[in-house]
C-alpha cells in the first residue's frame, strides 16, 4: 500500500513510468529516486511494525548526528502484522508495545522539524483475497480491528497528518484485483490528497526582505541636465526634433526650423485672408454682379446686317447696304 502511494507521488511529481507493472523486478525492496537533480525521494521496505520502528530510529539518529534532515516522512502498515504476527496473545502484546515505541519515534521526528504522515490501510476486498491464509486473517473486518489498535496506541495522534486509506478506496473496493491492491489511478487520488496537505505540513521558507531602492538612486544628474537642454532647444528654436533639424539644414537649404516656421505662417495668413474675403457679404455681392455681367456679355449676340430678299443687289450696293 505504502509503496503504491510512493509510486503515485512520483507520478504526480513528473516521473511518468513510476509504479509500472514489471514482473522482472523484485517486489520487496527499497527504491531511491532523485528528482530535479537534488531532491532524493526514498522508499524503504518495512512491512512490519518492528521494521518501521527500526527504520524511523535510524532516520532520527542520522538527523541528530548532523546528516541531512528529513522534510517529510510517510509511514503505513498493519496488513502484514495482522497476517503474520498477530495469532497469539503474546504477539498482540508485543505488537502493541512496538506501536507505542513507534509513536514516540514519530513525535521525535516532529521535534526535528520533519512532518510525519500516517497512511491508514486501504479497504480490503475480502472476496478477492487469493490465499487461504489471507482469507483467514486479513479480511476487512480483521483490518478494521487492526486500524483501531493503531488508533488506541497513539500512532494516529503522533502524526502530523493522517491519510485515511478507506476514505478514498471504499467506493472502489470492487476494483481491488487481489483483495489488497488497487489500480494506479486509485492511489493517484491518495497521492493528490497528500500533495494538498503539504501546504501546511512543510515549513514555509523565509525569504529575505525586499528593500526597494531609494528615490533617485538610479538617476544621473548629467543625463538629466542634457535632457533639459534638448527640451529647451526644441521649445525656443521651434524644432520638434530637439535641434537635430539644424543638423540636416547644413546639407539641405531651406530646412532651418525658423524659416519653415515663417513659411508656414505666411501660407496660413494668405489662406486666412482669402477666407475672410469670401466670408464678407459686400465682397460676395460685388463678385456676384461681376459674374452676372460677364455671363450677359457672353449671351448677347452681335448685330448683323440683313438684306431684303426683294431688293436688287445693285441698288443695295449703291445705298451702302
Amino acid at each position: 500500500m505504502t509503496r503504491n502511494l510512493y509510486s503515485a507521488s512520483l507520478r504526480i511529481m513528473g516521473v511518468a513510468g513510476s509504479g509500472a507493472y514489471d514482473a522482472t523486478l523484485p517486489k520487496h525492496q527499497g527504491i531511491t529516486s532523485i528528482l530535479w537533480g537534488t531532491t532524493p525521494v526514498v522508499f524503504k521496505w518495512a512491512p512490519l511494525a518492528v521494521d518501521q520502528l527500526a527504520v524511523l530510529k535510524e532516520v532520527n539518529d542520522n538527523s541528530v548526528d548532523g546528516n541531512t534532515a528529513q522534510d517529510l516522512i510517510v509511514l503505513g502498515g498493519g496488513a502484514w502484522d495482522r497476517l503474520h504476527v498477530y495469532a497469539t496473545d503474546e504477539d498482540r502484546q508485543s505488537h502493541a508495545a512496538t506501536l507505542k515505541e513507534l509513536s514516540a519515534e514519530m513525535l521525535r521526528s516532529q521535534q526535528q522539524n520533519a512532518a510525519v504522515v500516517w497512511l491508514i490501510p486501504t479497504t480490503i476486498n475480502s472476496q478477492a483475497l487469493n490465499t487461504e491464509e489471507k482469507r483467514d486473517h486479513m479480511r476487512e473486518e480483521d483490518m478494521e480491528a487492526m486500524r483501531s489498535v493503531y488508533f488506541k496506541n497513539g500512532v494516529l495522534s503522533a502524526s502530523s497528518f493522517v491519510l485515511d486509506g478507506p476514505t478514498f478506496t471504499a467506493s472502489r473496493v470492487s476494483e481491488s484485483f487481489d483483495g489488497v491492491h488497487y489500480p494506479p489511478q486509485v492511489y493517484d487520488a491518495g497521492a493528490q490528497i497528500l500533495m494538498n496537505a503539504i501546504d501546511w505540513l512543510l515549513p514555509l521558507n523565509e525569504a529575505e526582505p525586499v528593500i526597494p531602492p531609494q528615490i533617485g538612486k538610479m538617476s544621473n544628474p548629467m543625463l538629466g541636465f542634457m535632457m533639459l537642454v534638448l527640451v529647451g532647444i526644441g521649445l525656443f528654436m521651434f524644432d520638434g526634433f530637439l535641434g537635430f533639424t539644424y543638423l540636416a539644414s547644413a546639407f539641405v537649404k531651406g530646412l532651418k526650423p525658423h524659416d519653415l516656421h515663417r513659411q508656414a505662417l505666411r501660407s496660413s495668413k494668405k489662406s486666412s485672408h482669402h477666407h475672410d474675403e469670401l466670408s464678407d457679404p459686400e465682397a460676395n455681392n460685388v463678385l456676384r454682379s461681376r459674374l452676372a455681367k460677364a455671363k450677359a456679355r457672353k449671351r448677347a449676340p452681335k448685330a448683323k446686317a440683313k438684306t431684303s430678299g426683294n431688293m436688287d443687289p445693285e441698288i443695295a450696293a449703291l445705298i451702302g447696304r
